[in-house]
């Protein structure tokens, strides 16, 4: 009887197919865009503050931290505050000897 049951259920299962009825092994739908619905992609957030380019060049010295202080005269000043710095950034050291200046840098450009 078992026999029977698999010629049976054959032709049967191909006229199912056939007629387009809707079986749990079919991977497609019948129509190609029934219920789909594409997801919106998000936005990503563009930063839009500017970025400032570095320069070609670096302007170092005494005369380039006169023109940037209020005070230009408490550059030579003994007693002028700490927050006017210590002056070392002005000074040119000597490569064999690092320990000792070698002179100061008036105007100093770098690239």
């Amino acid at each position: 009887m078992n026999g029977k049951r698999s010629r049976l259920l054959l032709p049967v299962a191909a006229l199912l197919v056939a007629s387009g009825f809707p079986l749990p092994a079919r991977a497609q739908q019948s129509s190609p865009d029934a219920g789909f619905v594409a997801p919106k992609p998000a936005k990503p957030k563009v930063d839009t503050t500017p970025v400032e380019k570095p320069s070609a060049y670096d302007i170092s010295g005494v005369v380039q931290q006169a023109f940037k202080m209020k005070k230009p005269l408490e550059l030579i000043n003994p007693l002028a505050p700490a927050s006017y710095g210590d002056g070392s950034e002005d000074i040119s050291w000597d490569p064999d000897n690092p320990e000792k200046p070698k002179g100061i840098i008036v105007l100093g450009i770098q690239w």
